[in-house]
């Protein structure tokens, strides 16, 4: 583990305990003038080197920190609270998805979904990173010799969208090592001279990469989030844990390319039916459910029962459906980002929150958001 401990500058290591004998070797009632003027020439010199060495040791553990905001969407207009979110927090980043790619069966080929448009302007002051989230899915169906064409396609749909002039863009995708070589290729394919490339990161990819593989890339981006099978009806909380967290990240200093990270602010339900999983619910709060008088809330988890037939919020709900709500607690999430922070040995680096959204932004005060930012 890389020890982020400061040196003791002189002052520590020797200059304290002496002053401590000559401010009180004599007594605590001494009046000697001469003494007097000694001490405070002593003082005189000695608390700017206290003061700039204490500076020194802290400015040793910090990082230089830009904040950002992913956004999720595909339709491009910030409310107001979006907005002032960024404003008071000086978030001149976006992480914007720009489209998604999955592998069209019918076709045999890969295909471009939910592509983002625009329905403001963006401000020039803020940089917009595109990311394209790829399905692994396409990597097992695409021959290498397509993965050529499939770079630049992605490439130029990226510069058709883009509405700014490109700094960095970032591919999305959870390879595997069956997928590795053939994900790989495609970075190497797609990059571009004078434009950043990043790449996410999953926890597994950091703990195991040299089994995994390292994506060549000029940063990673360490996705904090998603941590536990969320199929699972005993999983309780499949977007954040703390103890998951700090069992993926005790050699984080080891990974070989500069890492930015990205930590959770979302929440959902997800819903079970004779306990196998039926689908997600974005933005449903367990505040929500207990309001309701057609949920039994469970004592074991943080989950409600359905205890009628009914339609609750266009989905039909059937007697016994489990909801389990899942958040990103404040406490742990800044907690888990403080650790990580620790570890990481490169000392710029991008912290971005996923994602930028008015029901997401409402459980937090702009306090916490500051806070979870690392904006001091």
């Amino acid at each position: 583990m890389l020890d982020l401990t400061p040196n003791p500058s002189p002052v520590e290591r020797g200059v304290l305990r002496s002053n401590s004998s000559l401010l009180y070797g004599r007594g605590a009632g001494a009046t000697d003038a001469s003494g007097e003027v000694f001490v405070n020439i002593i003082k005189l010199f000695l608390c700017p080197l206290l003061i700039i060495s204490l500076y020194a040791c802290t400015e040793h553990k910090k990082h230089t920190i830009s904040p950002a905001f992913y956004f999720w969407k595909s339709h491009f207009k910030l409310s107001d609270s979006e907005r002032n979110t960024l404003k008071n927090n000086h978030v001149q980043k976006i992480y914007l998805k720009f489209f998604d790619v999955s592998w069209n069966q019918n076709l045999h080929q890969p295909q471009i979904v939910a592509p983002i448009r625009f329905s403001e302007k963006i401000s020039d002051s803020t940089q917009i990173v595109p990311v394209v989230f790829i399905m692994n899915q396409t990597f097992v169906n695409l021959q290498n010799a397509e993965i050529e064409a499939f770079a630049d396609l992605v490439f130029e749909k990226i510069k058709q969208l883009s509405k700014l002039p490109i700094q960095e863009f970032q591919i999305d995708c959870d390879w595997t090592l069956s997928t590795k070589q053939k994900y790989f290729q495609f970075l190497k394919a797609i990059r571009r001279d004078k434009i950043l490339l990043s790449a996410t990161i999953r926890l597994h990819q950091v703990k195991f990469f040299e089994k995994t593989g390292v994506p060549p890339v000029d940063r990673g981006m360490l996705m904090c989030y998603n941590m536990s099978d969320w199929q699972k009806p005993e999983t309780r909380n499949s977007i954040y844990s703390l103890k998951v967290l700090n069992q993926y990240i005790q050699r984080l200093e080891a990974y070989p390319k500069p890492l930015d990270v990205v930590m959770p602010i979302f929440h959902w339900t997800v819903v079970f039916r004779n306990q196998r999983f039926h689908y997600f619910i974005n933005n449903l709060s367990a505040d929500s459910l207990k309001k309701n008088s057609i949920f039994m809330q469970m004592s074991e988890i943080d989950g409600f029962i359905v205890k009628k037939d009914t339609i609750f919020n266009d989905f039909s709900v059937r007697t016994g459906d489990v909801f389990r709500c899942e958040s990103s607690p404040f406490e742990e999430v800044l907690e888990g980002s403080e650790i990580i922070l620790e570890k990481l040995s490169n000392q710029k680096l991008t912290f971005a929150l996923y994602h930028l959204d008015t029901e997401t932004l409402s459980l937090y005060s702009d306090e916490q958001i500051s806070k979870l930012l690392h904006i001091h």
